[in-house]
């Protein structure tokens, strides 16, 4: 009875870490003969559907990818959330005591089998062949012992997936589908803001360009990247002739990882002459803003980059070439930048992250090689016929996409409190809009804002909300963005009366429907139940839960 107390989450990764150990085991010596292979085989097919079983209930409480990332690494901080067991519970009910007893069964079995290819020992996986040699012949002498084991484990895991689709069954379709939605805002979303907000800090502070014909200097942040765990940007400068397209763009992938988790091995001795960006570097010439020129930076790349690269491992020589130079030891971080074809480098920010810059290669998803002019504002899209220009569904996602970018970067630089559309762009492609939208960003450049300028653009803020009765200006501007993109027409964001004229017709009358409209009107009013403040972890879970993943929902069910 004390183990039907034991939790399902902590059985469940206990299988999964006995599960990888046989993988391992059982491939050190599967070689020695075809019935090995065959148990071997009948194994890890038995293993994958264990597997995809828990993937499937995590499924049933997270997002998709979530719940893929869990099963495929242990360590993730996901399954330490005290929310999750409780999911189980809650999605289980009077299965989740039956659930749990069949994962013990698969827990018995997974170490049953272990404790008989390492002979009760723990020794390291990489043993003698004498000896993978002899365990091998066992396993073929006592074949019908192992076989056993499979076939009750295989038994276990079809009584854990029988357990969990009559769970499903149980409840009705309501029920399911909203606890299929997630309840909570993703970790991914914080972990996006966490890294955006320290790479943009650590730009500005250690951004340094020493070409005079450089007059200013962007960083354009894509909302959507390829993975959850990177960003991609595009870097971009104007020089005194002005803008060139294609010729001063620079597309780079940041790659963030905490410090902490990172096992950099220095070599005693050396450590004092490493140069971070936390320490005393060379003092810049010049700072200047964040837009390209690379294609002129690339001919000075090969003298540049072996310079930096001879001078870095005189001071830095336990740098390896996997992390690159350290940009925080350059003095012009912009020529270095532009001049690296293939691995740029990192610089590792006061707030303890790491930042590794890598460039785009394949021409496929490079998006400078397929644009066609320079970036144009989002509230541009409008000029264009809604009818033949874009779908339904697609129409809606333009929405999904902001709402998610709002509350992933509510709390960063990047996105100021009062915003519209026409801080937003996109890249123009021979694509149809749809595709082209895919490179919706948002841009910023690397210019020190003086403190009187930012208290003045407090004291505009304040004032807005108060004469407006605006509860929260970042939800208020979502709104409006969501209003504008439903009526398929450009408004003035600053009158506040014909926006809320709009609104009111809109609601009668739009083309996205009353479900859309409805959704549009409760950012504006920032009506959730859970405050005005953002900064609040119930409200940012209200706003995911009724914006975000209504919108998903509006997608799904317009595109059928």
């Amino acid at each position: 009875m004390a183990e039907l107390a034991l939790a399902v989450v902590p059985i469940c990764l206990v299988a999964i870490k006995g599960i990888n150990t046989v993988r391992k085991r059982l491939k050190t010596f599967y070689r020695y003969g075809r019935e090995i292979k065959r148990l071997r085989k009948r194994f890890s097919a038995q293993t994958d559907i264990f597997f995809d079983e828990c993937q499937l209930l995590l499924q049933e409480i997270l997002d998709r990818k979530d719940a893929e990332a869990m099963v495929e690494d242990v360590n993730d901080e996901r399954w330490t959330s005290a929310t999750l067991e409780e999911g189980f519970r809650t999605y289980l009910r009077r299965k989740y005591r039956s659930y749990g007893e069949t994962m013990c069964e698969i827990r018995d079995h997974i170490a049953s089998l272990n404790d008989s290819l390492n002979n009760g020992d723990e020794r390291d996986l990489q043993i003698l062949s004498s000896e993978n040699l002899r365990q091998a012949f066992d396993m073929m002498v006592n074949k019908s012992k192992y076989e056993t084991s499979l076939s009750d484990l295989k038994e276990a895991i079809s009584d854990l997936k029988r357990i969990r689709k009559t769970a499903g069954k149980l409840q009705n379709l309501p029920e399911r589908v909203c606890g299929k939605r997630p309840r909570d805002l993703p970790i991914s979303y914080r972990r996006v803001a966490q890294n955006s907000k320290s790479f943009y800090d650590a730009l500005q502070a250690f951004w340094s360009c020493l070409r005079p014909h450089h007059v200013s200097h962007e960083v354009r942040l894509l909302l959507e990247s390829r993975t959850e765990d990177s960003l991609r940007i595009v870097v971009m400068y104007c020089t005194s002739s002005g803008k060139q397209p294609r010729d001063n763009l620079l597309e780079l992938i940041v790659h963030s990882r905490s410090l902490h988790l990172l096992h950099v091995s220095i070599p005693s001795g050396i450590s004092s002459g490493r140069v971070t960006c936390s320490e005393e570097r060379p003092k810049k010439t010049r700072r200047v803003r964040f837009v390209g020129e690379c294609s002129d930076l690339a001919r000075h790349g090969e003298e540049a980059g072996t310079a930096s690269t001879t001078l870095t491992s005189a001071t830095e020589p336990h740098v390896s070439e996997e992390v690159g130079l350290n940009l925080c030891s350059t003095r012009d971080m912009c020529t270095q930048i532009c001049s690296q074809a293939h691995h740029i480098g990192y610089f590792d920010a006061p707030d303890h992250i790491r930042h590794q810059l890598s460039p785009v290669h394949d021409r496929g998803e490079c998006i400078v090689k397929n644009m066609l002019s320079e970036p144009a504002q989002l509230d541009r899209i409008f000029e264009l016929p809604v009818e033949r220009a874009i779908s339904v569904p697609q129409q809606v996602s333009i929405a999904l996409r902001l709402a998610r970018s709002v509350l992933r970067l509510h709390s960063t630089p990047w996105l100021q409190p009062l915003w519209t559309l026409r801080d937003l762009s996109y890249f123009q492609t021979d694509e149809c809009l749809a595709t082209s939208l895919e490179t919706l960003h948002i841009t910023n450049e690397l210019l020190h804002q003086r403190l009187d300028s930012v208290m003045t653009d407090a004291n505009v803020l304040v004032q807005a909300q108060r004469e407006c009765g605006i509860r929260n200006l970042t939800m208020h501007s979502l709104g409006v963005a969501l209003l504008q993109i439903g009526q398929w027409n450009s408004l003035k964001p600053d009158d506040i009366a014909d926006v809320r004229r709009i609104a009111d017709l809109a609601g009668h009358d739009s083309r996205l429907g009353p479900r859309y409209q409805k959704i549009a009107q409760r950012c504006m009013d920032c009506d959730f139940g859970f405050g005005k403040d953002l900064a609040q972890p119930e409200l940012q879970n209200a706003v995911y839960r009724d914006v975000v993943c209504e919108l998903e929902s509006l997608v799904r069910t317009l595109e059928g």
